[in-house]
């Protein structure tokens, strides 16, 4: 888990962006590592992931590119992409 400055840097953004109190609570079980992003099953979590995602991003557009680059957010949603596009990927497959 980051540590809570950071993590509290973070959830403030997040919630500036307008993340759901549901999401925050879904990174809270992950204890907000983006090592820890399940496998999406179902078309319902892959809509959910990108929502997720959307409002990662959004919460680092103000920030400048070298904070950015290193915000829990941005690794967050770089997990959260990879996964969606595995999910997408194994669509394609069959």
């Amino acid at each position: 888990m980051p540590d809570a400055g950071k993590l509290a840097e973070t959830k403030a953004r997040l919630s500036a962006a307008g993340m759901s109190r549901a999401d925050a609570a879904w990174f809270d079980t992950l204890g907000w590592r983006d090592g820890a992003i399940p496998v999406i099953e179902t078309d319902e979590e892959r809509a959910a992931y990108q929502r997720r995602e959307t409002t990662l991003n959004a919460a680092i557009g103000g920030l400048a590119l070298p904070d950015r680059i290193i915000s829990l957010e941005s690794r967050l949603a770089a997990a959260i992409g990879a996964r969606i596009a595995d999910y997408n990927e194994r669509d394609e497959e069959e």
